[in-house]
């Protein structure tokens, strides 16, 4: 082999070593490479003397994996000298190996690189052939802590469900909706956590937001109210219409939930009930048979058929289309007059999922008016952003099979943001 070649690909400097000629062992899954440390170079890390001698040898195996294709094993001859004038024993360090470590310094800064990519430890670690355990050391020690990001213009804020070792079940999001990246994520998203958080940024940092984006969570308009005075707080359209098409499918799931009996109406709104959802121009434009019935229907005519077969369900269904056909170039004013129009129809129902609806309108109608109308520049702010990131999120808690250390899932998430744009 060529000596200094192998030597540079695998990050270590070769005047650590006698320059040998060996041919590379080869093994099941890649190549053993076998060099001897330099005997001349016996400086004690204690007293600085040089008149220390061999006292032993050892041999040592590094993992120098670049890929999951080969395992490259670097198999050292080491030398342990013994000190004359101190009398300690010692083994000259090698570069690019950490002292006691097993694991060449460039293959660790490979697995590294690969903390930023949705993989879960256990997948980095049968790439590099190292344990699972080992990766999630290399993650702690290598990235002790990720600061947070500075208050932006636009801060969007969402919850996630995360049950590790805290005492919550959801943990907080804190989003740049510009750059489209985590902030931070704060463990809780109870009032308390909340408070001790935002209490302590900078009242000057915290007035740099002007839009402040979140659902319908009663803690977050108490947040936005106390830290960020100037900041105009929008209700999310996406959590608006969320809020009703569940109210929505409720109302579809008790029609269907206690009959047995099979028909084309049942068996359509149990297995499209999605359909039930969506805005009507949204309706794929196909074609529904029903077996053993020899007729097909437009799936847009299936659905029409059944809403109108229950009186409260067409009702919902009415609501629902019109929310989502509101027109969005409406100034605050009106949008605020058609969220109270939505409102009133919703309590006048007398159904009672939603009535439910409709006081959760009224009670935040000013910040749902503020997210329909456009504001000052034209555009309109949502926390699509955070429900996108929010689907990375849950691929990294499946990935790694939950989560336990809340801090290790934190800088886990906020790397992948930051460096892979989630």
């Amino acid at each position: 082999m060529n000596f200094n070649t192998i030597l540079f690909r695998f990050g270590l400097n070769p005047d650590n070593f006698i320059n040998e000629d060996r041919d590379p062992i080869k093994t099941k899954d890649g190549f053993i490479y076998e060099v001897r440390q330099r005997t001349d170079i016996r400086v004690c890390p204690k007293c600085g003397s040089i008149s220390g001698y061999v006292n032993d040898h050892d041999i040592v195996e590094i993992n120098c994996s670049e890929t999951d294709q080969i395992k490259d094993t670097l198999r050292i001859v080491k030398t342990r000298f013994k000190c004359i004038d101190c009398g300690i024993t010692y083994t000259p360090k090698i570069d690019g190996i950490d002292d006691g470590s097993l694991i060449s310094n460039q293959t660790k800064q490979l697995i590294l690189g690969d903390f930023t990519k949705i993989l879960s430890f256990a997948e980095i670690g049968r790439r590099y052939s190292v344990s699972s355990m080992k990766v999630i050391q290399i993650f702690d020690d290598k990235v002790p802590y990720i600061p947070r990001g500075r208050m932006p213009k636009v801060l969007c804020i969402d919850e996630k469900g995360f049950k590790g070792d805290t005492d919550s079940t959801y943990c907080c999001f804190l989003y740049d909706h510009e750059k489209r990246e985590i902030l931070d994520i704060i463990e809780s998203r109870q009032l308390p956590y909340l408070d001790e958080y935002f209490s302590s940024i900078p009242e000057s940092e915290r007035n740099n937001v002007k839009y402040f984006v979140s659902d319908m969570y009663d803690g977050y308009r108490s947040i936005c109210r106390r830290y960020f005075k100037y900041a105009l707080h929008i209700v999310d359209l996406f959590h608006v219409v969320q809020l009703l098409t569940r109210a929505v499918n409720k109302i579809r799931y008790s029609h269907v939930k206690d009959i047995k009996k099979s028909s084309p109406t049942i068996n359509f709104m149990k297995s499209k009930w999605k359909l039930f959802l969506c805005r009507t121009e949204d309706i794929p434009d196909k074609w529904y048979s029903p077996q053993g019935y020899g007729y097909s229907i437009h799936y847009t005519d299936m659905v029409f058929d059944c809403v109108k077969k229950y009186d409260d369900l067409l009702i919902a269904y009415n609501i629902l289309q019109d929310l989502y056909h509101y027109n969005r170039n409406d100034t605050f004013q009106e949008s605020l007059k058609f969220i109270d129009g939505i409102a009133e129809r919703l309590k006048l129902t007398g159904i009672k999922e939603l009535e439910t609806v409709g006081n959760s309108y009224t009670k935040y109608r000013i910040e749902i008016a503020d997210g329909l109308a456009k504001n000052q520049t034209g555009k309109h702010y949502s926390n699509g952003v955070a429900e996108s990131i929010n689907n990375s999120v849950s691929t990294i808690i499946k990935v790694s099979n939950g989560y336990k250390d809340f801090e290790r899932f934190r800088k886990r998430c906020m790397l992948i943001s930051r460096y892979k744009k989630i």
